[in-house]
């Protein structure tokens, strides 16, 4: 089996997310730079670019407060994804 990457980003934040549900653009909308400078990335933007490759969430957790700035907390995610073995990968992917 292939081998597994771990790892935290921010999210967006709530009001953001919302505001994203109602717009006709909310599946173009990947990622955000934020007033403190660090990126938020969108769950389903992370998702496909482990599908494109090769990698499978295997274990993902939303995380609110993982982190604080100007005391407010940050929402984020942690994503755990396993690489396809090559035996499970089309010989057209190869």
């Amino acid at each position: 089996e292939g081998g597994y990457l771990a790892f935290t980003l921010e999210n967006v934040s709530e009001e953001t997310e919302e505001t994203l549900a109602k717009s006709d653009k909310s599946d173009t909308w990947r990622w955000q730079l934020t007033a403190s400078g660090r990126f938020a990335h969108r769950k389903e933007y992370v998702v496909k670019v482990g599908i494109d490759h090769d990698l499978e969430v295997v274990r993902y957790e939303p995380l609110d407060n993982f982190r604080y700035e100007r005391g407010a907390g940050v929402r984020g995610h942690i994503f755990v994804m396993q690489k396809k073995s090559l035996s499970s990968l089309g010989s057209d992917e190869l």
